[in-house]
């Protein structure tokens, strides 16, 4: 949610041998995530429940209220992205699928998108071009925003040919983002302070998970800071590609054309130049102060900077990350 997975999105899964899921937990857990074997935790504010990971996650905790079929388990969750792997779809369209998955799914989903324009039924087009377009596919990708870092170490173990890129962005970039977005939920200061509480604890929950991940699975477990990708993103993407197999045809990948962060009301034109430090034009000092005191220990621990006074926060020529040698790309 607003950390740079689109831009990622696009390198890896816009591919023509890539078929590409996007964000397949969108519909059921708009605004929550599973955090650990048995706690749902919304995205927004610090509010976390424990659940039964066998059963479905109570309505009331939902952003989708009404939507009692795509609410699901723990368990189920874990289930659906085995299935995606492996190219079922059996449960796909009541769980997981809405128009999003087609028009985010580049290449892979040209097909079902033109198929829906014309027959307008997407269960005919679903079942007649996802499940071969899955299966031809050199690649299978998928962004994967509501888990914490640790529910990935099971999927690692029973798929030896599955590889992990963990995105990091720093956080008073992602809530200022957030802000400037019609469709999140954050429009006083104090929502905009529980946000900064809720995504800065999950980052450094999912940054130390993740340690471990890195040491159980050096070679297919990644992190990856969304400044340095954007530092010379062509040549960055083809680093990565090598990293996941990827075969490195130009012909295969998408041009730089495509290779820009999804925005809705925000500045094209200052995004499109200044990816990385746009957001210090916009989010108010009084507000980056407050933000700093709930996110100083993701800064400690991820290399992020404080920044002084107002005139240093105005220069943008003065850098607000020393990501780690071994994080670089390359």
């Amino acid at each position: 949610m607003r950390t740079g997975s689109t831009l990622m999105g696009y390198i890896l899964g816009w591919r023509n041998d890539s078929f590409y899921l996007y964000e397949p937990f969108r519909k059921s857990f708009m605004w929550n995530y599973w955090h650990g074997n048995d706690t749902v935790c919304r995205s927004d504010r610090l509010d976390c429940r424990t659940v039964d990971p066998r059963q479905a996650v109570e309505n009331s905790f939902l952003s989708n209220k009404n939507d009692k079929l795509s609410a699901y388990s723990l368990v189920m969750a874990i289930q659906v992205l085995r299935n995606i792997y492996d190219c079922q779809f059996n449960e796909f369209e009541r769980r997981v699928f809405q128009p999003f998955t087609a028009r985010r799914g580049g290449p892979s989903w040209s097909q079902m998108r033109s198929c829906m324009k014309i027959k307008k039924n997407s269960t005919l087009c679903l079942h007649k071009y996802i499940p071969r377009n899955c299966q031809t596919a050199t690649h299978r990708v998928t962004k994967v925003l509501r888990f914490s870092t640790d529910l990935l170490a099971d999927i690692l173990l029973e798929r030896e040919n599955l590889k992990v890129i963990h995105l990091f962005r720093d956080p008073r970039a992602i809530i200022n983002s957030r802000i400037q977005a019609d469709w999140f939920p954050i429009n006083t200061e104090k929502q905009i302070i529980e946000d900064a509480k809720a995504l800065c604890k999950k980052m450094l929950f999912d940054f130390k998970e993740g340690q471990k991940l890195l040491k159980l699975f050096p070679d297919r477990f990644k992190v990856v800071y969304f400044e340095d990708l954007c530092k010379n993103t062509f040549n960055k993407s083809k680093e990565l590609f090598k990293y996941l197999g990827m075969d490195l045809d130009e012909h295969k990948f998408p041009t730089l054309r495509l290779l820009t962060v999804s925005s809705d009301s925000e500045n094209r034109t200052e995004h499109k130049t200044n990816q990385t430090s746009w957001w210090r034009k916009s989010l108010k000092w009084d507000i980056l102060q407050k933000i700093d005191l709930v996110c100083k220990g993701v800064y400690t621990e991820l290399g992020y900077k404080f920044l002084k006074n107002v005139e240093e926060y105005q220069n943008l020529s003065f850098s607000t990350v020393d990501i780690p040698k071994e994080y670089l790309i390359a």
